[in-house]
């Protein structure tokens, strides 16, 4: 970032009032002093003390100079670079903010934020049960298998079952280049020789943590378990991304 641009986004960021009214513009070509108000709750008086302001520095021009009442204002070319920057700026600083406040935050605090009972099943299940089931409810892609006495011994997700159906496909297609002798068989497709052995994770494993093992280990989803590795409930993914939103919505309200 050059020098004038630099100090000219900390210029912005510095001023609560310079930074909600040029921010306005992101969305909005042409915009008053009463618009930026009522979108912002802020006082016309304080956002006409703010547009005049970004007039000075080019940032933002009139588009009827002189006009005393009912102004109208719009982005300069100069304007448009320096809200991108510190838009730029800003996101940085969020995920940076994000990041530290997630590090306090533990899996208990975001599992069952969606999904409030993992899918369930037993070794001996069809593999098509399994994924009639994950259809079914598109927020989950893994299925969790237990013994009978709720311990957790092994998980199928997305890949294991789009690995079945390339093997499916892939018999298929051998059979239908040899003639047919005999009738067709079932194709063993079971949860067990398709279950992997699971990742886990506990109420009390910090969230970085839990972010770290599915990352290192490319899953979207990671089984939550108790000491005694009974299956208790589901990380899902998208569970860390909403309780990481929650924290960017407070700062671009901030």
């Amino acid at each position: 970032m050059e020098p004038n641009a630099r100090e000219a986004v900390k210029w912005i960021i510095m001023s609560d009032r310079r930074l909600v009214t040029l921010r306005c513009f992101e969305h909005n070509q042409y915009l008053g002093a009463s618009d930026i108000a009522q979108e912002t709750g802020r006082s016309i008086q304080n956002i006409g003390t703010a547009l005049s302001e970004l007039e000075k520095r080019k940032l933002v021009s009139q588009l009827e100079p002189g006009r005393r009442t009912w102004k109208k204002y719009a982005l300069t070319s100069i304007g448009k670079s320096v809200l991108e920057l510190v838009q730029r700026e800003l996101s940085a600083g969020m995920f940076e903010r994000m990041a530290d406040e997630l590090s306090f935050r533990y899996v208990k605090d975001a599992y069952r934020l969606i999904v409030s009972d993992p899918i369930v099943v037993s070794r001996g299940m069809g593999l098509h049960d399994v994924v009639d089931r994950v259809l079914a409810d598109p927020r989950t892609r893994s299925a969790y298998v237990i013994d009978d006495k709720n311990k957790l011994v092994g998980m199928i997700g997305l890949t294991q079952m789009l690995a079945a159906v390339q093997g499916s496909l892939s018999l298929f297609e051998k059979g239908r280049q040899k003639p047919v002798t005999k009738k067709r068989v079932p194709l063993p497709f079971s949860v067990e020789e398709y279950m992997v052995k699971p990742v886990t994770v506990t109420e009390d494993d910090r969230l970085l943590s839990a972010l770290d093992k599915m990352m290192r280990h490319g899953l979207e989803d990671l089984p939550v378990v108790d000491e005694n590795d009974a299956l208790v409930g589901e990380l899902n993914g998208f569970e860390i991304l909403l309780l990481g939103s929650e924290v960017m919505r407070r700062q671009r309200r901030a």
